[in-house]
């Protein structure tokens, strides 16, 4: 049997937590309730005369939705910046496993010809780590946050206790809101077996392609 990605399971349990969110805060603009009212009357204007929680409900039903789905800015943003910021690091990691692959008993010219092929391939690495630092420079800040915010657990687990907060403040909104709570617990043992939130949803890690240097395989 195949293993339990966590991360995608807390993901549809979050897609279905803010549909429903998102259709409590429609039903309660024109059926205000706040679920607590039996305890106490004095946060009723949160819901009438105007609309406070039912707007905050949709708000956040909408920003999860998008953050799961994702919205497709949240990918392009992630897989833009995933690949500038590590075609540095391949190309360094490439450049090493060559140069430290050396053949016995190599001298006279063929040794300066490893030296020229080293000094060529030093180049490329530098011309290469340059395009990628440009190209990374290049990206707007609202990209790096997008980025940063579709492949984060923790920023999922900072945000969605006001999710869940604001749905069970609403009356409509209480099985959203423990939705919520299922949905971060999974999230949270997601993140405690140090699972990551690919750029690309639905996908996991590749491995690593293993190649022969220095008569043992690297990866």
């Amino acid at each position: 049997m195949g293993k339990l990605i966590k991360n995608h399971w807390a993901r549809l349990i979050i897609l279905t937590a803010a549909t429903y969110q998102i259709l409590a805060s429609l039903h309660a603009f024109f059926w205000p309730k706040f679920f607590f009212d039996f305890l106490t009357t004095n946060l009723d204007p949160i819901v009438r005369p105007i609309p406070i929680l039912q707007v905050i409900n949709l708000l956040l039903g909408i920003l999860g939705l998008c953050w799961e789905w994702p919205l497709p800015i949240f990918i392009s943003a992630s897989t833009s910046y995933g690949l500038s910021h590590n075609k540095a690091k391949r190309s360094t990691t490439s450049d090493i496993a060559t140069t430290t692959t050396t053949t016995p008993g190599r001298t006279g010219d063929a040794t300066k010809a490893a030296l020229k092929v080293a000094d060529a391939q030093a180049s490329n690495h530098k011309a290469s780590a340059s395009t990628a630092s440009t190209s990374e420079n290049q990206t707007s800040p609202l990209h790096r946050i997008l980025a940063g915010m579709h492949r984060s657990i923790e920023a999922r687990l900072v945000v969605y206790p006001l999710s869940s907060l604001a749905a069970l403040l609403l009356y409509q909104g209480t099985n959203a809101g423990l939705y919520y709570i299922i949905g971060m617990g999974v999230y949270f043992w997601a993140f405690s077996e140090g699972e990551v939130v690919m750029g690309v949803p639905w996908t996991l890690p590749r491995r690593g392609k293993r190649r022969l240097v220095d008569g043992s395989f690297k990866v």
